[in-house]
Order: C-alpha cells, then sequence, then structure tokens
C-alpha cells in the first residue's frame, strides 16, 4: 500500500504540515502509522479527508461539528444525523446574516450622517453608534 509522509501529505493536500499535526491532535485525522525510524506515513485518502475538513471550515462548520460528521461517516453513520448538524449550522447562518444586515444598516447610516471634519470631541456619529451597541 502507498502511503505518503506529512511533507508530501501537505503538498499534495494543501494543509500545511503544522496543520496537520493539530488535526491529528483534535482527532480529526487517524493517527498514522509510523515507521521504525518514527516518521508519520498517510493513506493515500488522508488527502481527501484533509480537504474536506478545509472546506467544511470554509462553510464555518466548528472542528467539533466537523469532528462529529467525519464519525458519522466513518462509521457510515445515519444521514438523519448528519441532516441535523447541518440544518443547525444553517440556522446559526441565517442568525449570523441577520445579525449582520443590523450592522450594515446602522454603519451605513452613522456613514451618512458623520461629515467627516472637526474633531472627535464635538461627537462622533460613528463612534456613538458602536458605543451604544456595546452598553
Amino acid at each position: 500500500m502507498q502511503t505518503l509522509s506529512i511533507g508530501e501529505l501537505a503538498e499534495r493536500s494543501g494543509v500545511a504540515s503544522q496543520a496537520i499535526r493539530f488535526y491529528e491532535k483534535e482527532k480529526l485525522m487517524p493517527v498514522p502509522q509510523r515507521t521504525d525510524a518514527n516518521y508519520r506515513r498517510y493513506p493515500l485518502d488522508a488527502v481527501a479527508r484533509l480537504q474536506f475538513i478545509v472546506h467544511a471550515k470554509q462553510w464555518g462548520f466548528t472542528l467539533d461539528e466537523i469532528r462529529e460528521l467525519l464519525i458519522l461517516q466513518d462509521a457510515n453513520g445515519d444521514r438523519a444525523q448528519a441532516k441535523r448538524i447541518a440544518a443547525e449550522k444553517l440556522y446559526k447562518i441565517r442568525e449570523q446574516i441577520k445579525h449582520l444586515s443590523r450592522i450594515e444598516a446602522v454603519l451605513s447610516r452613522t456613514l451618512a450622517e458623520c461629515t467627516g471634519e472637526g474633531p472627535m470631541q464635538e461627537g462622533c456619529p460613528i463612534v456613538e453608534a458602536i458605543a451604544e451597541k456595546a452598553e
């Protein structure tokens, strides 16, 4: 069976060696085989697994959520559980979008109100709007 060194895996997957070690520590990657000299050797399918992790992170999944999805995949688990994880993520994303839309509206309004001239002591609508939200 052909295997890859950590450097080869990093090159093929586009994931840094340090990140690969981190994913192992976080139990997202299976513990690799070791050579007699104690070097890590990864199976070829480790490339696809790393790419899955990277894509899931780009989609906003947390490491815990990614781990849960990988456990389901490894165990040929129930699709209903994967759907639940994805539905929860979609709900959170929609809530983030609502929150960001409110911020965008306030920031847009305060930018229009701000002349961009004079000292801050006279009151800056941008700073005041941010301070209001902090309270």
